[in-house]
């Protein structure tokens, strides 16, 4: 196999590391957290910033030592061989499957904002589109979700600029501890809710094969860029704080830009943020259906989804669009709703990172390694004792049906050896 081209340097990759972290579920994360936690909501931000740091020195340790477009499955198939590659696959599965209908929900009560009408009728049409979308050829689709997700960064840093300059955030209105801390499972729900927004560089990973420098130029993105993003999330989090309880919302900026501009402000804002929405949705989307298509190559779903059809991946492309509309009925019959959906992306991810953790205790060459590993593990143990059991049934499944696929892929003896 031909091997990548190396043509990502320090910044570039930064530049490609923010496209991809940076989402849409930012503009809804600030007012959940406010809503679930209250005046700790910027506590809980802190919390996962500071949780986020030694995690991501291990996907950058791994990522110079193992430079793979495979990425976080690579880094478990080193560590614990085919059963380790498909727990990853699946609880990566199952965390944008009910990431990606937050998203498209978010942006629902964006439009709802606007136009009125309930917002997971809006959440399903963005699904549509983005289902639309990515039914184009390959080589289209990836340059217009590539240019769409280079304006998502703009359009956060304006809101970020606007929402500061309305709002004018003091010490008066904002508190790092308050003097009441929520009980721990609701301390617990909204760390992992937010936590989402700390999520991206397991996927970012996979452009280790192709960093110029890797063992220099991987770990300086990955610093860069997350410093970067969370300023951006910090400036967010106290511009929603600061604005009181116009901020506990679903679609925060709406109220503030709605109250500080008027009607047309919150409609502006509103409108801006269903199309950022979209592109950060249908790039999204682009991404997971390859994602289905290449688990099916590999037999752990079913081989029909490794179809092509002029180059696209017709069947997994749709398979995905079934799977995140079934979500969102499921939000609109009121069995679940945004926070719900964040918090179990959030969570799903933050055990993944575990794996990664995991990995490089079993691969690491140095004591330091391992012992940044067994601190990584010990760490978010701590944070999902917080959450309670009732946030360990959903990875719990996705890792026992990953078990079983890998169990069922395993050659026979017979077939090992030849047979009888």
């Amino acid at each position: 196999m031909a091997d990548l081209d190396k043509a990502i340097g320090p910044w570039r990759g930064t530049a490609m590391l923010l496209n991809i972290v940076l989402g849409a579920g930012l503009l809804a994360l600030p007012g959940l957290a406010v809503k679930a936690a209250g005046s700790s909501a910027i506590l809980v931000w802190v919390i996962c910033a500071v949780a986020a740091v030694p995690l991501l020195v291990v996907f950058a340790t791994l990522g110079r030592s193992f430079p793979d477009a495979g990425g976080l499955a690579t880094f478990m198939k080193h560590a614990f061989g085919a059963p380790g590659y498909a727990c990853a696959t699946f609880l990566f599965l199952g965390a944008v499957a009910v990431g990606l209908p937050a998203i498209a929900l978010t942006g629902g009560y964006y439009a709802a904002a606007v136009l009125g009408g309930p917002p997971t009728l809006f959440a399903a049409l963005l699904i549509g589109g983005a289902l639309m979308a990515n039914l184009l050829s390959a080589e289209i689709a990836a340059r217009v979700n590539a240019a769409l997700a280079s304006a998502i960064l703009l359009v956060l840093v304006a809101v970020a600029v606007l929402g500061w300059v309305a709002v004018r955030p003091s010490l008066d209105t904002v508190t790092l501890v308050p003097q009441t801390l929520p009980d721990p499972p609701v301390l617990g729900l909204a760390v992992m809710m937010v936590f989402f927004a700390f999520t991206g560089w397991e996927v970012g990973a996979n452009l280790g094969g192709e960093f110029r420098n890797p063992e220099r130029d991987f770990p300086i993105a990955i610093a860069a860029s997350f410093g970067i993003a969370v300023a951006l999330y910090l400036v967010l989090a106290v511009i929603v704080v600061a604005a009181g309880p116009e901020g506990a919302s679903e679609a925060p900026f709406a109220a503030i830009f709605g109250d500080r501009f008027g009607p047309a402000g919150g409609q502006a804002i509103s409108a801006i943020s269903v199309v950022m929405i979209f592109a950060n949705l249908s790039a999204a989307f682009w991404a997971v259906s390859r994602m289905v298509y290449s688990a099916a190559g590999e037999r752990l779903l079913a081989r029909d989804l490794a179809r092509l059809s002029r180059g696209v991946p017709l069947r997994a492309v749709f398979a995905t669009a079934a799977v995140l509309l079934a979500v969102v009925l499921l939000a609109a019959s009121g069995l679940l709703d945004l926070s719900v959906l964040l918090g179990a992306a959030g969570q799903n991810f933050l055990l993944l990172y575990a794996g990664a953790a995991a990995a490089l205790v079993r691969l690491g060459s140095r004591p330091g390694h391992k012992v940044l590993g067994w601190l990584c593990l010990a760490m978010v143990t701590c944070m999902m004792a917080i959450r309670g059991p009732d946030g360990l049934y959903y990875p719990a499944i996705l890792i026992a049906v990953g078990l079983g696929v890998a169990f069922l892929r395993r050659p026979r003896n017979s077939e090992a050896t030849g047979g009888a």
